[in-house]
């Protein structure tokens, strides 16, 4: 079959739109093929970018957990010296207890004590002439208590019975220095109800009553012992 000129020009423009569309599917194919391979390295990226790396001296390791020393004890009104002992049982503490205890003013040693002092002066101390209305009371109180700082190879339930008993020891002495808070105004009343010649003796025996609590609360607890201040 013959074509004439205008076929020809058909077909030759249908076989350039052909060629230009494949030639548009072949640019629109490569171009999403580089769009999905830069969405690929995106993604590594963010990925990367939500993941940092640690440096190794700033990764968080758990740790066996350590023994530690017993805070400080605060009792109101009083301040607390230590004594040190050591060991890594039981038995060892109580050797070390026994060795180191303090002595009480009444001769028994025990794990802790409280010792306390009440000073009393007025004006024209010690005259037949005196002002007993301008006089005053003061205290000091001092706890002595054991300190041990556990060792490595303590066992866990030995400091947990360490620190009930310590607790316990505490609050027996607490027993004491708050009785000598509450009560050492009556040194006071006892001297302003005397007369300078009597003041220092009301006084003395003011105190002595105080005392006396003393020796009758521990004996009561035990030296609290009954109070749980047990060891071991």
């Amino acid at each position: 079959m013959q074509l004439s000129r205008g076929m020809l020009k058909v077909l030759a423009a249908t076989s350039a739109s052909n060629q230009d569309e494949r030639q548009a599917h072949d640019h629109f194919a490569e171009m999403n093929a580089k769009l999905t391979r830069s969405v690929s390295v995106y993604l590594v990226l963010v990925a990367a970018c939500g993941r940092p790396s640690i440096p190794a001296s700033s990764r968080t390791e758990t740790q066996p957990a350590t023994q530690t020393a017993v805070a400080p004890v605060r009792i109101p009104n009083a301040t607390i010296a230590y004594y040190d002992i050591t060991g890594s049982s039981a038995d060892e503490l109580r050797t070390q207890l026994d060795r180191f205890g303090p002595i009480g003013y009444d001769g028994y040693k025990g794990d802790a004590t409280t010792r306390w002092f009440i000073r009393w002066n007025w004006p024209g101390y010690g005259e037949s002439s005196c002002d007993l209305n301008q006089a005053t009371v003061s205290y000091e109180i001092e706890v002595i208590l054991p300190r041990w700082s556990p060792p490595d190879n303590a066992q866990p339930d030995l400091v947990t019975q360490w620190t009930a008993y310590l607790h316990a020891l505490i609050e027996h002495e607490k027993g004491h220095v708050e009785y000598v808070v509450d009560r050492h105004s009556t040194v006071l009343d006892a001297i302003k109800n005397a007369t300078c010649e009597t003041a220092d003796e009301a006084a003395a025996r003011a105190l002595q009553a105080i005392r006396q609590h003393d020796i009758e609360y521990d004996a009561a607890t035990d030296h609290g012992k009954n109070q749980g201040a047990r060891f071991p």
